[in-house]
């Protein structure tokens, strides 16, 4: 595993109503923990939850190491509800840096997987490499 997502929720907007879908955006910080990469972690989200319980998602992310690098993510994912105000996802992500130290992160793709409570705001994703085709 490349590291581990501990986020909550800053702020949710409503972006569009339908009869099928809800189509929310929402900005999340927390710290992000793994082997050689550490550091602040903000993203936007912006997810679509249709009413069978079932979401789609696409995420920005932007990780501030304490070396004081930048790492940035690019990510897609889908997922569901597993309770009254849970959701479960996976997803993949892509990685960008100018960072010398952290040159080899560029251009991979990472599993994630999502955890999150609705009611509390809180989630977590747990990044690891994705497997080669």
């Amino acid at each position: 595993m490349v590291g581990e997502v501990r986020a909550k929720l800053v702020s949710r907007t409503i972006k569009e109503i339908t009869p099928h879908s809800v189509k929310l955006e929402v900005n999340g910080e927390g710290l992000f923990s793994g082997n050689n990469l550490n550091g602040k972690q903000m993203e936007t989200v912006s997810l679509s939850q249709h009413g069978d319980g079932t979401l789609e998602w696409e995420n920005k992310s932007i990780l501030n190491t304490m070396e004081g690098e930048v790492v940035m993510f690019v990510g897609i994912g889908r997922g569901k509800t597993t309770g009254p105000t849970t959701i479960w996802g996976e997803g993949e992500a892509f990685c960008m840096t100018q960072a010398p130290r952290l040159a080899s992160l560029n251009g991979q793709r990472f599993r994630t997987e999502v955890t999150a409570d609705q009611a509390t705001g809180e989630y977590q994703a747990k990044v690891s490499t994705k497997n080669p085709m």
